[in-house]
């Protein structure tokens, strides 16, 4: 079982905004509203952080921590990675995941081959893809994508038995 006090990546500071601290953010989730549901960000330096104002300007999401009171602030935190510890992420439905979780998976297909493990994943416009590499048991040492299509192609998920089961043949 997975430690609770793990950080989850949630997006990436970029230029400042103004002269009083805010900063653009680059958020990876979908629901920005979420972010005022988290008590603390954490940068990769282990500096944390609290959210003090956010808005969105031309599409875009602006943010200023409590600790950024100054231009020079925010332009230290210039392309820092942002997480939240994932004990305050918010609880999913019955048969939901968040994509980190399926990380370190054994994938196999409907033939119980193994095709490989989870290393990552990649968001498209239609979809997310699983990114997939070769591990001791799989048949190959080929790198793959595999859409994460639910039911159609990824038929099983089970984090206990460390397992993904998906509909994909092994020659693709």
């Amino acid at each position: 079982m997975r430690s609770k006090d793990r950080k989850v990546l949630i997006g990436k500071l970029g230029k400042p905004h103004g002269i009083k601290g805010y900063i653009y953010f680059h958020y990876y989730g979908k629901e920005i509203s979420l972010l005022t549901n988290y008590d603390n960000f954490f940068d990769s330096d282990a500096n944390t952080f609290k959210l003090e104002k956010m808005f969105e300007k031309s599409n875009r999401l602006i943010i200023k921590f409590e600790e950024s009171n100054d231009r020079n602030f925010a332009e230290s935190l210039r392309d820092k990675e942002i997480f939240v510890s994932e004990q305050d992420l918010p609880s999913l439905e019955e048969g939901e995941y968040y994509l980190f979780e399926l990380e370190g998976l054994k994938v196999l297909n409907l033939e119980n081959r193994i095709l490989g493990i989870v290393k990552g994943t990649m968001g498209t416009e239609s979809n997310e893809v699983l990114i997939l590499e070769s591990c001791t048991d799989s048949i190959d040492n080929k790198e793959r994508l595999i859409p994460y299509i639910k039911p159609e192609v990824v038929k099983e998920i089970s984090l206990v038995d460390n397992y993904l089961l998906v509909d994909w043949p092994e020659d693709f």
